[in-house]
């Protein structure tokens, strides 16, 4: 998939590139029979609530073969690339597994300052895809982003969190959400499983918690440029992966022919 100049600067301008639909149905149900399958899992790369029930499943990519096509298609990686102007590799993977009525909200948050302050990565010469395993509607917690946020000072968004302790999110002064807000909106994504976002690291972004009786699930692909790779090794390897080898893209129908 060949990015046009409107798409690329769009994306320059915004922070974001949105395409509905982008997977088809038999690849969006591949992935969610890997992901059932992955919850099963006793490991430390589960993070489960208070009732066991489980929240975020790390590293998807390289524990299923599933998650690991479909972050080498050319669909996917292929865009990645031709954003970044280089090879990229997985920093990151985590599917965030938004339960019926019980999915958190996120606050508002931008991701790069915690890559950088956590784990060392130098810029935000990355991109964070996002995946729909579910539909993602009004009603049960949608992805908000807000454009043109991602072209603030990196002085000042490094400097919010420059006291944060650890590796959490940090809440963003309400002043300022709404400097961002008013110069940029609020884009609320929106659309069927399948659907896909690229999105850049420092572009502001949260959501509302899932109120409806049905999952809401995304799994998250933080792509990295190889000449970016992150300069400390404190995590464990499921949360930041340390090796910047150049992925290679896989036949764009590789998803589909291994179910």
């Amino acid at each position: 998939m060949k990015l046009t100049e409107s798409l690329r600067e769009a994306y320059r301008e915004d922070g974001f590139l949105f395409f509905p639909g982008l997977l088809a149905p038999p690849e969006v149900a591949a992935l969610d029979a890997a992901s059932a399958g992955l919850q099963q899992r006793d490991g430390p790369e589960i993070r489960r609530g208070d009732g066991g029930q489980p929240q975020i499943l790390y590293a998807p990519h390289a524990l299923s073969e599933a998650f690991g096509l479909v972050t080498r298609l050319p669909r996917i990686l292929g865009v990645v690339e031709q954003l970044l102007g280089e090879r990229a590799y997985v920093y990151q993977s985590r599917i965030n597994l938004k339960l019926p009525f019980t999915g958190d909200a996120w606050s508002w948050h931008q991701d790069f300052p915690a890559w950088h302050r956590g784990d060392g990565m130098p810029r935000p010469h990355a991109v964070m895809t996002a995946i729909f395993l579910h539909e993602c509607n009004v009603a049960n917690g949608p992805l908000l982003v807000i454009p043109k946020s991602h072209r603030e000072d990196l002085a000042e968004i490094l400097g919010r969190e420059e006291n944060v302790q650890g590796y959490k999110v940090q809440r963003v002064a309400t002043h300022t959400l709404r400097c961002l807000a008013e110069t940029g909106g609020i884009t609320d994504l929106r659309g069927p499983a399948g659907s896909v976002a690229f999105i850049h690291p420092t572009l502001m972004h949260g959501s509302a918690p899932n109120l409806t009786p049905w999952p809401r699930s995304i799994y998250y692909v933080n792509f990295n440029a190889v000449s970016n790779r992150t300069e400390r090794n404190q995590r464990a390897w499921y949360m930041n992966n340390t090796d910047a080898t150049p992925m290679e893209t896989v036949r764009d129908d590789a998803l589909s022919a291994a179910r």
